[in-house]
């Protein structure tokens, strides 16, 4: 359970995506759940000359982090054009700590993953950390990027050898190797709540699962089962694969 911003732009980044995500940080409804918010824990990654960097990440609540504070203005330092992506978190696997904290960074690309992938126990070289299905997902990825070199066919590989032959509740990605950001959208459960929606502006492109307070440009919804690239250039390219 968590919701997250990918945002590819050229010129300032936009401070208010990271503002919005904060504050459904503090309100955001999750699914069977009394309280509000996503308090498990937040995470906020980017890339400085090609290589994936925390601008920060802790297993605390966003909402009342001063060092969220920090990591948004250190986004607001970015040379364009570069790639964000924030997550927060409500945990449904693997408690509030700091290696179960999205997004993930292996082997050159940032993952942030939103659902639940049941059974997910593939074969790969890398070792996990903590105890979510998410970084499992991240570190077969991370195999398959280095094997092909190409972001989208990694991911459209796992997708549908990992992920849609397995029982999940959802399964919304961000992923980024620093030159293209691809989001994904598929669910079995909850499609309101498993949302991902393209934002597309002059000089930004944002990925988004909800928003408290707008996010601009032209909105426009991922399909179940659709696989959404940007390129640096922010130009847009859309693919069902299943």
């Amino acid at each position: 359970m968590c919701r997250m911003v990918g945002v590819v732009f050229r010129d300032q980044f936009p401070m208010n995506v990271l503002a919005d995500l904060r504050m459904i940080s503090k309100d955001g409804e999750i699914p069977n759940r009394k309280q509000r918010g996503h308090r498990d824990g937040w995470g906020i990654a980017s890339f400085v000359d090609g290589s994936p960097v925390y601008l920060g990440r802790s297993p605390t609540w966003a909402a009342d982090d001063s060092s969220f504070d920090i990591a948004v203005n250190s986004a607001s330092k970015l040379h364009p054009p570069s790639i964000v992506i924030g997550h927060i978190r409500a945990a449904s696997r693997g408690k509030a700590k700091l290696v179960n904290t999205h997004p993930f960074i292996v082997g050159g690309l940032v993952l942030g993953h939103n659902g639940t992938i049941k059974g997910l126990n593939p074969a790969t070289k890398r070792k996990s950390l903590g105890e979510t299905d998410s970084e499992i997902l991240a570190l077969v990825l991370a195999d398959r990027y280095e094997q092909v070199h190409d972001l989208r066919t990694a991911l459209k590989t796992v997708i549908r050898e990992e992920v849609v032959e397995r029982e999940f509740t959802g399964a919304v990605l961000l992923v980024s190797d620093g030159k293209t950001l691809c989001g994904y959208r598929d669910y079995s459960e909850n499609g309101s709540y498993y949302d991902l929606r393209v934002a597309a502006g002059k000089e930004s492109v944002v990925l988004f699962q909800e928003t408290a307070n707008g996010i601009g440009g032209s909105i426009s919804q991922v399909k179940r089962g659709e696989l959404v690239s940007i390129g640096l250039d922010l130009e847009v390219e859309r693919e069902t694969i299943r």
